[in-house]
């Protein structure tokens, strides 16, 4: 059971990189460039902190010996906290 419940967390974490890469770039792009040069370097620190944090968090699912639900959390606060602050608009344009 245990293998099982972290291959699901394997998946949700790819899926969850997937859509930090993609949606979370375009936001990024708008955010630079609708705002300053140091909001932008923030906002790019953010966006690396956020994708640095995935395979944190998938090394904890498979290798830690601790509770690694946890690690979940604080990736799902860094997903709220980035698109709410930098990434609202996801347009391509």
């Amino acid at each position: 059971m245990h293998i099982a419940i972290n291959i699901l967390l394997t998946f949700i974490l790819l899926m969850a990189t997937a859509w930090a890469l993609l949606p979370g770039s375009f936001g990024l792009l708008n955010f630079k460039k609708s705002h300053s040069r140091p909001l932008g370097l923030l906002a790019s620190a953010a966006w690396w902190l956020l994708l640095a944090a995935h395979p944190w968090a998938l090394y904890q699912v498979w290798f830690s010996l601790n509770s690694h639900y946890w690690w979940l959390g604080i990736l799902l606060l860094l997903h709220i906290a980035f698109f709410s602050v930098f990434a609202r608009d996801l347009s391509t344009r």
